[in-house]
């Protein structure tokens, strides 16, 4: 991939991230909607956690355990590595990776924010990026 596609696809996708774009807004919560997310399942969450940018629902069909280790590559805002975090409870860690700061500063912020975040409590999760 030459660096410059890996440079526009860096600045589009954090520019999401710095979006004010939530599950908040009726189509962002219809797309998540749309690949199989309940609603209670995205009330649970941030709502800052879901921007609309879902290609599949992972957690729905991993049939994840207590105890076991996740890793989300490409974890966005985190609406996936939350997800996941409550499956696999205290005993499991639930890892998110991102190519973008801007991402994974928003997914630590709503690790940390509102009532919504309670999730953070019920499982373990580290949210980080990756350089190539």
């Amino acid at each position: 991939m030459s660096e410059q596609l890996l440079d526009s696809v860096k600045s589009k996708y954090g520019a999401v991230a710095e979006s004010n774009l939530s599950n908040d807004h009726a189509g962002v919560q219809a797309v998540a909607e749309a690949f199989g997310y309940t609603a209670e399942e995205l009330t649970s969450i941030p709502a800052d956690s879901n921007m609309g940018l879902s290609c599949g629902n992972p957690t729905a069909t991993a049939h994840l355990r207590p105890g076991e280790v996740v890793l989300d590559l490409g974890s966005g805002g985190g609406l996936d590595v939350f997800l996941a975090a409550k499956m696999v409870g205290l005993a499991g860690r639930a890892i998110g990776i991102d190519m973008t700061s801007a991402m994974i500063e928003r997914a630590r912020t709503n690790a940390q924010a509102g009532p919504r975040a309670q999730c953070a409590a019920t499982g373990r999760r580290e949210l980080t990026r990756v350089d190539r």
